[in-house]
């Protein structure tokens, strides 16, 4: 069996400014100086090791923000049902929402699978 790498025994902070479902604008960074052990860079979304990944997050914000472009009328629905209208869980006190991270795979994914005829 695999062994993790972190301890799930650990507790994360919270970053006192993040809301989990609009796009991340700080991210923690390992500090041993700083008494939790975490520390808030404030410098914007942690940028990706991968290749292609900042240039894929920038299409797919910049298509979301023209109202998805080039996708089918249901793909179009479906991200407005999910991402836009409220969902009442009940035992929540507050609608449910995507994290921003799952929105942002479920897009990519939709628009990946219709890049030939976006660009075309």
């Amino acid at each position: 069996m695999a062994r993790s790498v972190i301890a799930y025994d650990k507790i994360l902070p919270e970053i006192p400014s993040r809301c989990a479902w609009l796009p991340p604008t700080s991210f923690l960074i390992k500090d041993p100086k700083a008494p939790d052990g975490w520390r808030v860079d404030e410098s914007g979304r942690r940028p990706s090791k991968l290749l292609l990944i900042e240039k894929l997050r920038e299409v797919v914000a910049a298509w979301r923000d023209q109202q998805y472009p080039g996708a089918s009328d249901v793909t179009q629905r479906l991200f407005q049902y999910w991402f836009e209208e409220d969902h009442v869980v009940t035992g929540l006190p507050v609608p449910f929402r995507y994290h921003f991270c799952q929105r942002e795979a479920v897009e990519t994914l939709a628009y990946w699978s219709k890049l030939p005829e976006i660009v075309m």
